[in-house]
């Protein structure tokens, strides 16, 4: 460190006078001025003689008694196996005892230099003990990685294990025109394979366009910032109260930039009075489709339909069942079975059905005879005729 500036000088000696007797009063020594150094440069080595950190100012005042430096325009970096893994810097900062204490206050900059596992850190204060490898922020702590966001009251980075810990109801959100936010008790983040941990009870939330708000809750996540998925721990509850819609499922996946939810286990839910389940599913929010993989099964008072594979399209409001379907309808003890049937739900809530290119099997048991059972293309739909009774549609 270079003096720019003289520091205060203290009287040498005390000079004594007994003139007529008296004595001047005593004068208190001017108080000692801080050093100004041209700039601050602290290091510190590993046994290795590997750098571990590095901290620097180009302007910084020194208080002797109270070993106090107050710096500007601090910039810093954190090694990792002495090779640079960290950036950061600060507007203003105190380093107390010689670098047991460092304070630095915002803007604050904390940058990850890796490209594959990117994060960066802003707050307005932060507490650095770098004898703890630990760093404190408790103004405005934030993260991003990407797209993604995390926020808390307090953060703490350990810095050897290099891990970023956020408390005081931390969030993880992500902006855009449906902006998505998951609410938690605490959120951890490990650069070991940029992981998210996730303690709830979470809640998500999800603002569509038009203002109608979808929620999820799970007890727990984990999750990755470099691939932007979170999965939610079992039971998962998804809801869309303006579809009157809700799907209670085990463990689940969120691909936030892909706009999907998905789960490789049973679930089961409803969507207005049609109640649905299946051993999978794929939600497509871009698509505005749901593809029930495995186990299809649809109900609603009078009907049913099952397949190996469902997909429904809600924004259309086309409807496909594949492998091996069966509708049944109590009315009349109608049974409809084909490999491929395809529908579309009519604008007086009634859904049609047919098998194209195919051929179906439909057995009517009438009142008063035995079954009978016919080989012929079907189509279900509402009677034209409305002064004759309408036979009961699977409805959706």
């Amino acid at each position: 460190m270079t003096r720019r500036r003289g520091a205060g000088t203290s009287a040498a000696g005390v000079l004594s006078l007994s003139l007529l007797g008296c004595a001047p009063t005593p004068q208190a020594p001017p108080p000692v001025q801080p050093f100004v150094f041209r700039a601050l440069n602290l290091r510190q080595q590993d046994p290795q003689g590997r750098p571990l950190w590095r901290l620097s100012s180009p302007e910084t005042r020194y208080d002797l008694s109270r070993k106090l430096a107050q710096s500007r325009d601090l910039t810093g970096v954190l090694y990792e196996q002495g090779q640079p893994l960290y950036r950061f810097s600060a507007a203003n900062g105190v380093v107390l005892n010689d670098g047991e204490l460092v304070q630095l206050e915002g803007p604050i900059r904390l940058e990850r230099l890796d490209k594959e596992r990117p994060l960066v850190v802003t707050g307005l204060r932060l507490r650095w003990y770098p004898r703890q490898e630990r760093m404190e922020i408790d103004r405005d702590p934030r993260a991003t990685s990407g797209d993604l966001q995390l926020t808390a009251g307090t953060a703490r980075f350990l810095i050897d294990q290099d891990r970023l810990e956020l408390r005081r109801s931390p969030r993880l959100s992500r902006g855009g025109e449906e902006p998505l936010q998951l609410d938690m008790r605490e959120l951890d983040w490990l650069a070991e394979g940029a992981r998210l941990l996730g303690r709830g009870p979470v809640l998500g939330r999800r603002t569509l366009a038009g203002g109608a708000v979808q929620t999820l809750t799970a007890p727990g996540f984990t999750g990755s910032t470099s691939e932007q998925t979170v999965d939610l721990q079992a039971p998962v509850r998804l809801e869309d109260p303006s579809r009157e819609a809700v799907m209670e499922a085990r463990a689940t996946r969120l691909d936030i930039p892909r706009r999907q939810v998905s789960s490789s286990e049973p679930f089961q839910g409803r969507y207005g009075t049609v109640q649905f389940s299946g051993s999978a599913f794929r939600l497509d929010l871009g698509a505005e489709t749901v593809q029930v993989q495995g186990a299809c099964r649809l109900q609603q008072p009078g009907d049913q339909l099952q397949a190996q594979t469902c997909l429904w399209n809600w924004g259309s409001g086309q409807v496909s069942a594949s492998g091996g379907v069966v509708l049944r309808r109590q009315a009349n003890g109608l049974e409809t079975r084909a490999e491929r049937l395809q529908g579309r739900i009519a604008s007086d809530g009634f859904a049609q059905f047919t098998s194209p290119g195919g051929r179906v099997r439909t057995e009517l048991q009438l009142p008063g005879t035995a079954a009978g059972a016919a080989d012929e293309p079907l189509r279900i739909r509402p009677d034209r005729d409305r002064s004759r009774p309408r036979p009961p549609a699977f409805q959706l």
